[in-house]
């Protein structure tokens, strides 16, 4: 389940589910009600299927239009209107304009977790094969 109230003072823009700093996260992005600035909800579940784990960390952002994902060291990957394409990291506050342009495909990225199988085995009869 999604945390109770988790918009918390937001109009919502986007929410996204991502994996952030090796956990599972909702990232919603929206107009901050207490002013005229956007801002960012980081909820992480810190015991995964337990309810109750959510904690959040918000950060007001300006002029985001999307978010696509989360880097391995909890930088948020975010397209926004002033700057365009953009790492930001929530506790530094820092951002780092990245100079690409915004690429179509980013939209259909996943996140990738590494793995002990190799990739030239395939599946026979249920058993796995090396070849």
């Amino acid at each position: 389940m999604l945390p109770p109230n988790y918009l918390d003072g937001a109009r919502q823009h986007s929410q996204s589910l991502a994996v952030f700093k090796g956990s599972l996260a909702l990232i919603v992005l929206g107009e901050y009600l207490g002013g005229g600035r956007d801002i960012c909800h980081i909820w992480v579940m810190r015991e995964y299927g337990v309810v109750e784990s959510w904690t959040k960390e918000s950060v007001l952002v300006d002029g985001f239009e999307k978010f696509f994902c989360c880097t391995g060291s909890g930088e948020l990957l975010i397209h926004t209107f002033q700057r365009g394409f953009v790492s930001y990291d929530p506790e530094s506050l820092n951002w780092n304009k990245l100079l690409i342009l915004r690429p179509p495909w980013l939209s259909y990225t996943a996140d990738l977790m590494e793995s002990l199988v190799l990739l030239d085995q395939f599946l026979e009869d249920g058993n796995v094969m090396v070849q």
